[in-house]
């Protein structure tokens, strides 16, 4: 009925509106009382680069590791994360305080994210002594029993002021480190006590002299190059019978990691003393860069300051370091933006290096979720520039080499089997398409001299994995024994420890 222009409702309606604006009243203040938010600064496949980009934040935004910036876990990735354990509105405030301040610094900005989005993550923990070195011999019997890819995660880790034990540190969820847990259990004699779950943190690992490795992750150590006498180019020559040895060594470890049909690679080992490849798979094929394109951003900007066209101030100094050892693609677009863009960036290169550089291209600036795709680089090309950087005949090439020793991932010495004290300049590149890495790596020789060569390993795909997580650890593992076998001809040819 309508009466003076209003609508008249039913009795019935009348309740079934009051009690349905009720149930939204309630179901809000029930959300707002439980839906708590978390900032989150990065999400990765590797601990290791959350690891180093925690200290980053920690020492920019003036928070503490471990109590306020937790290493945490979400569906395939890793992840930083400050609990602030606040509703949305605080958080957004929160994040955009924060986010000005590490866009400046070249890093990602803030995300609000919910703190039921990411799970906690778990070691292993096997006994607990005062006596440390005591754990030595159950240290290195585990760590063989486990296989080198599992025991590579074995450290001896201080506890606490007087405590130490043998940690797993698998940086796992609950139920991966319960299953963790029991194939430890599974290697431990029966009088040993059962492993126990520890909260993910990054505690100091005990150094022992019989074992330095022991101290992990492992940094790299910032040594500059010395020089050599110059060559205008690489030798193209290959290791011959090595080089041949290798490739069937490397397809064997490609279809025992069940990633051969999908994939095409690329492999170079560069010995820096005798001046020739020992490797040479697939050298002027172009592969895409991912983040190892980032070197020669670098080699691109120092060229400008080299010329008196740019300047290296403070600034540019910590967007470099963010670039380098944080692969921050906002740092990377940032000195491309000052180059004039991707195409006067490339321009730059070939123009200036081009006997260097090759088939180089520089297409995009890197997306904010790091899908880059279409910039490219072959592995001679990576060979020529890392050749250069060691002789000193880069401009900048300390400046460039110190920010590739900070410590931050690699697939060539960390979790390969080469020597703990194995010096390594490198940019890893990782994509869903791609796993990278190069670098040179420095050894010692029984003289205590050091020996230089340079190790490039490309796997990439045609189509994105079904599971990246294992996809990638997979593809990490060949390159990282393919520079396994690269250290072991250099030894037999250098004579190194």
């Amino acid at each position: 009925m309508v009466q003076q222009g209003r609508v008249k409702l039913p009795t019935a309606c009348l309740w079934v509106l009051v009690l349905a604006l009720l149930a939204a009243s309630v179901a809000e203040a029930v959300g707002t009382t439980h839906s708590r938010y978390a900032l989150a600064y990065t999400w990765d496949m590797e601990p290791q680069r959350v690891l180093d980009y925690r200290q980053k934040i920690a020492s920019l935004m003036g928070l503490k590791p471990d109590s306020q910036l937790k290493i945490v876990g979400r569906e395939q990735e890793y992840g930083l994360v400050w609990n602030i354990n606040t509703s949305m509105k605080q958080a957004q405030k929160q994040a955009k305080q924060q986010s000005a301040r590490l866009r400046r610094a070249g890093f990602h900005p803030a995300q609000v994210v919910s703190s039921t989005d990411f799970a906690e993550l778990y070691h292993v923990q096997v006994g607990q002594t005062a006596r440390p070195d005591a754990l030595q011999g159950e240290y290195t019997r585990l760590k063989n029993a486990l296989g080198s890819r599992a025991g590579g995660k074995l450290v001896i880790e201080k506890i606490d002021d007087r405590q130490g034990a043998i940690v797993y540190r698998g940086w796992e969820r609950k139920k991966e480190a319960q299953k963790s847990a029991q194939n430890i259990a599974s290697q431990l004699p029966r009088t040993s006590g059962a492993p126990v779950l520890i909260a993910a943190i990054d505690r100091p690992a005990v150094m022992i002299a019989a074992d330095a490795s022991l101290a992990e992750p492992r940094k790299k150590a910032v040594a500059w190059a010395q020089h050599n006498k110059e060559q205008p180019q690489a030798s193209q020559e290959s290791g011959g019978g090595f080089n041949t040895k290798i490739t069937s060594l490397l397809q064997e470890e490609l279809r025992k990691a069940k990633i051969q049909p999908q994939v095409r690679t690329g492999w170079a080992a560069y010995d820096l003393t005798t001046d020739n490849y020992l490797v040479s798979i697939n050298l002027n094929r172009s592969f895409q860069a991912a983040s190892m394109i980032k070197p020669f951003v670098a080699l691109a900007f120092f060229h400008q300051v080299d010329k008196g066209k740019a300047s290296y101030t403070p600034q540019h100094r910590q967007m470099m370091e963010a670039m380098i050892q944080h692969s921050s693609n906002p740092a990377t677009n940032w000195f491309i933006r000052q180059l004039g863009g991707p195409a006067q960036c490339e321009s730059l290169l070939k123009k200036e290096y081009g006997h260097l550089v090759g088939q180089i291209r520089i297409r995009e600036y890197i997306p904010a979720d790091g899908r880059t795709y279409l910039n490219s680089v072959q592995p001679s090309g990576y060979i020529q520039f890392l050749r250069a950087l060691w002789r000193h005949q880069l401009p900048s090439s300390k400046e460039l080499m110190r920010t590739m020793a900070l410590p931050g991932p690699d697939r060539l010495v960390y979790g390969a089997d080469l020597p703990h004290n194995t010096e390594i300049y490198n940019k890893t590149g990782s994509t869903a398409l791609l796993c990278g890495d190069m670098g040179i790596l420095v050894a010692r020789d029984k003289e205590g001299r050091r020996i230089p060569y340079a190790v490039v390993g490309i796997v990439e795909r045609s189509s994105q994995p079904a599971n990246y997580k294992q996809w990638m650890h997979a593809s990490g593992d060949v390159i990282r024994g393919f520079s396994s076998l690269v250290y072991e001809e250099m030894k037999r040819k250098h004579n190194l420890l």
